[in-house]
């Protein structure tokens, strides 16, 4: 057999070879002769001596001083020579080379008990110089010790004559050969020869495969993949999950993998005769669920679509349902952090411990995510700062804010969504506009600006919008309508549905002290930028109370001919109104809408308030 240089494992063995002399045990073996000599790969080296200190010819049990050599003790007045070796764990055993009631001599457990990881092994009592004797155990690859009595130079390991003296050197073989028998010839018959007879010169088989997680398919290092039936058998993975047990001789076996954090796995496996049998293995982790209900933290409402996941894992969120509730499968044992969030609330986190084969309960509140509105109230004819103007939202006490000197104002902690502005002061006209807030954010007004109650007289003054807009300020419609584009540039207000089929929104003047139960005539003059009337989008010119009570109204709608509609040439219409007999404290508006509700108009014109002159009449 050629060399060859094989795996080695962390175990030490000293063997104690005993010489049974006096009594004669001619009992033979019948065996079928084979050879398994091998070549060498230890130099030889010295083993433990034998002496003879004593013995009991009636019992034939062999009389041994007691003395200690490498761990090994061995005892007085027994039959039995202990064998000890630790494995690559550390972990200690103990066997003894015992002499039979048949007078065999036969490796045994500790106590007595039959070793059956290894074959039965007997020993010739008599051996010539320079006779090799084979000691085969298992573990994982086939290690053979040689023992060999002859006469070397004495050394600190020897201890009586040299005749006497046994030394010994190891070899490595995957080759296993089954159980082992040396011709057990004892007493003082001559050894005739015969090294070794094998009873069944076996052919064994190797078992590999990949280990890794059966979710992410990522392999799975350090495992212990055990094979069980017969000898157990283990192999641990590589770093690339991949494990190999040899030498496996043929027949049915359980294979059995205990790992941290993945449930037990066992397969029944039936190995041939030889060759490689490939079975991977998927360690399906150690699981729990995670459940709950995820609410707003000031009010306690159930909060719909919240997206819940944990460790930061994308794969792995859910969405709350309409009634808040969450569930989510398949979570790893141990502790888990759990992240939370929903539109307008904000961040959560916290950790949880998950348990196999349970459901963790955990409710989830979010703190809602406020918004913000600032801005500065301004007089809308000299934009010097308002002082103690108010500002408030929806008509709430609790919302209003006094400005100071500097006309600066911010309300905080709004619920995101549509609200109407308020704003007014001491001389000055009420302002409403919609506001749209959204969630941590802070709405910028800019200047609000707020007109003097008498500032401007109705008869003969307009607005040319040459400065901008006059103090006219764009009010969006509510969020069902779409919100229009607007402009105060180029001596002009405009307005488009930028697309929209269902758009809604204007301009609105300062508001305007007429006398009360006067006629009045605003004339507007208005273009678009089409050419065609019949697509020129809706336009209603309205006059309104402070209490959006209208005056007056009139609708220039392009659907059924779009004759009375504007193109790009300028047009005027006149809108005229008498004022109520009891004048209205906070004054009256101008307002030019956009309408665009249908398909039937083109949803990109643009529609401009030229000028507006308003005179008595």
């Amino acid at each position: 057999m050629g060399e060859t240089i094989m795996r080695t494992r962390n175990l030490i063995i000293i063997l104690i070879c005993a010489f049974f002399v006096g009594t004669s045990f001619a009992q033979d073996f019948n065996a079928s002769s084979a050879d398994i000599s091998h070549p060498y790969f230890s130099a030889w080296h010295p083993g433990l001596s034998i002496r003879l200190d004593g013995r009991n010819p009636e019992t034939g049990i062999l009389g041994w001083s007691k003395y200690n050599l490498d761990g090994v003790a061995v005892l007085d007045n027994i039959n039995a020579l202990s064998v000890a070796y630790s494995d690559s764990t550390g972990q200690s055993f103990k066997f003894y080379i015992a002499q039979d009631a048949a007078g065999n001599i036969r490796l045994l457990q500790e106590g007595g008990i039959s070793f059956v990881k290894n074959p039965p092994i007997w020993f010739p009592a008599n051996p010539s110089n320079n006779t090799s004797w084979n000691v085969q155990y298992f573990n994982g690859y086939e290690r053979f010790m040689i023992f060999q009595r002859a006469t070397y130079p004495k050394n600190a390991y020897d201890y009586g004559p040299y005749e006497n003296s046994v030394y010994m050197r190891h070899y490595w073989s995957e080759a296993y050969l089954g159980q082992i028998v040396v011709a057990p010839r004892f007493g003082f018959v001559q050894y005739d020869g015969q090294n070794i007879s094998s009873r069944t010169n076996a052919a064994l088989s190797i078992l590999e495969g990949t280990v890794q997680d059966a979710w992410t398919l990522e392999p799975l290092s350090n495992v212990t993949v055990t094979l069980e039936g017969g000898a157990p058998r283990s192999a641990a993975t590589n770093a690339s999950g991949a494990y190999r047990i040899i030498d496996i001789p043929q027949g049915s076996y359980t294979i059995s993998v205990k790992q941290t954090a993945y449930v037990d796995y066992t397969m029944n496996i039936a190995t041939p005769l030889s060759g490689t049998t490939t079975h991977d293995i998927d360690l399906i982790p150690q699981a729990g669920t995670i459940s709950g209900k995820i609410t707003d933290a000031q009010t306690g409402a159930a909060i719909a679509n919240a997206v819940v996941q944990y460790d930061g894992n994308e794969s792995t969120q859910v969405r709350a349902n309409e009634n808040g509730l969450y569930r989510i499968e398949k979570v790893r044992i141990g502790k888990r952090k759990v992240q939370s969030w929903a539109d307008n609330y904000g961040y959560y986190e916290s950790t949880i411990e998950v348990k196999h084969n349970s459901n963790t309960t955990f409710n989830i509140a979010l703190q809602p995510l406020k918004g913000a509105i600032t801005g500065v109230l301004r007089d809308a004819l000299t934009r010097a700062p308002v002082n103690q103007g108010v500002v408030q939202l929806n008509g709430l006490e609790s919302t209003r804010v006094i400005t100071g000197t500097d006309g600066v104002f911010t309300l905080t902690n709004i619920t995101p969504g549509y609200h109407d502005f308020q704003a007014w002061g001491y001389g000055y006209m009420f302002v409403q506009k919609r506001v749209n807030i959204t969630a941590n954010q802070t709405l910028n007004l800019g200047d609000v600006l707020l007109n003097p109650v008498s500032t401007l007289l109705p008869e003969g003054s307009d607005f040319d919008f040459n400065d901008g807009a006059d103090g006219w300020q764009f009010q969006s419609a509510p969020s069902v309508f779409g919100v229009p584009q607007k402009t105060d540039l180029n001596g002009h207000l405009g307005l488009s549905p930028a697309g929209s089929t269902n758009c809604y929104g204007s301009w609105e003047s300062p508001y305007i002290a007429f006398t009360a139960g006067r006629n009045y005539r605003a004339r507007f003059t208005i273009k678009s930028s089409l050419d065609d009337s019949s697509k020129t989008p809706g336009i209603r010119l309205r006059i309104n109370s402070g209490d959006y009570q209208s005056v007056a109204v009139l609708m220039i709608d392009s659907r059924g001919g779009g004759e009375f509609s504007p193109t790009k040439q300028e047009r005027a219409y006149d809108l005229l109104f008498t004022m109520p007999a009891t004048a209205v404290s906070s004054g009256f508006s101008i307002s030019f809408d956009l309408i665009n509700i249908g398909t039937e108009d083109d949803p990109n014109a643009w529609v401009y308030l030229e000028r507006v002159e308003i005179d008595g009449i």
